[in-house]
């Protein structure tokens, strides 16, 4: 009879180990499903901080490329308020005139109209036949 119980236990303790076993399989494969899903989303993790490094990059040159324009504008601004105030945009045109500059100089350059360019330039034309 102690044989039985012996063998009772043994088979009880058995059948709980092989329980264990098939449970602890099963987690085990489990975890490795959970492993290979976090893997493939440090992947693309790592993909999207190199695409956002990259950007980074290219913004950052884009900006230094704008910053070099406005510094540009800046100083174009600068001395555009350093011209003599008393100058205006006649003056300006029969000195550009003297110069030889065309009716689309003048009027790209001093904001007249057409006919003030032309009238400007017949009479610098009359000035110098004199």
């Amino acid at each position: 009879m102690i044989l039985y119980i012996v063998l009772t236990l043994t088979l009880l303790v058995a059948s709980a180990s092989a329980v264990a076993c098939i449970w602890l399989k099963r987690e085990l494969d489990s975890l490795r499903k959970r492993l290979s899903l976090q893997e493939t989303a440090v992947l693309g993790l790592r993909g999207a901080l190199s695409a956002l490094h990259s950007e980074e990059h290219q913004f950052d040159s884009y900006r230094k490329k704008m910053e070099q324009q406005l510094r540009r504008l800046s100083e174009q601004q600068e001395q555009v308020l350093m011209r003599d105030v008393d100058e205006g945009p006649y003056r300006q045109a029969m000195r550009m005139v003297r110069q030889g500059a065309s009716r689309d100089d003048l009027v790209a350059g001093c904001g007249l109209s057409a006919g003030e360019a032309e009238l400007l330039l017949a009479m610098h034309r009359d000035q110098s036949l004199s």
